[in-house]
């Protein structure tokens, strides 16, 4: 009972600080804190969100061809080429962070990079109409974990805005092949 009562009182403070804020600014820091804490980490919800019903907003209709066409088996039987919007369905990742490195992940194993920069991560997820509203705030944020999902490899200077080179941790190799377990 007083751990709700706590945080109670962190969310009624929470709720008094980002009052006076415009609603795009208060969805970027719940956005921001949503992927600095994780909370959308399957593992850490005790079920998981794809086992959670969901009403359909469309029902769809499948009609059977009766025909024996030998050529649908044909067809079928050969593997279609994997798009990164498959590979994003398959992965299904949540958070910025999650996204972010599912898109570094394509680029590193589909395109054959060894490292990436930023922006060519946001190029791929702008692609697929996701928008992050930092991909760089969102590395740097990840990259002071202890168990970053990326790694730092190289930065053009030591100013702030000096570009950044990423490649997967072993971490973030993980993430994914957990998802597509």
């Amino acid at each position: 009972m007083a751990e709700m009562l706590y945080e109670l009182s962190v969310l009624n403070d929470l709720a008094k600080i980002m009052e006076p804020l415009k609603k795009d600014e208060q969805r970027r820091i719940l956005t921001w804190l949503e992927d600095y804490f994780d909370i959308y980490d399957d593992d850490d919800l005790g079920f998981a969100v794809d086992d959670m019903e969901i009403a359909p907003t469309r029902m769809f209709v499948v009609e059977e061809d009766d025909d024996d066409d030998d050529d649908d088996d044909e067809a079928s039987a050969e593997p279609e080429e994997e798009t990164l919007e498959s590979f994003f369905d398959k992965v299904h990742p949540k958070t910025a962070i999650q996204k972010i490195v599912s898109a570094a992940w394509w680029l590193e194993n589909d395109q054959n990079k060894e490292s990436w920069k930023s922006f060519e991560v946001n190029k791929l997820l702008k692609s697929l109409d996701i928008k992050i509203s930092s991909v760089s705030g969102t590395l740097a944020i990840e990259a002071k974990k202890e168990s970053p999902m990326i790694v730092v490899l190289d930065k053009s200077s030591d100013s702030m805005q000096g570009r950044k080179t990423f490649r997967l941790s072993e971490a973030g190799y993980a993430f994914i092949n957990d998802r597509l377990a």
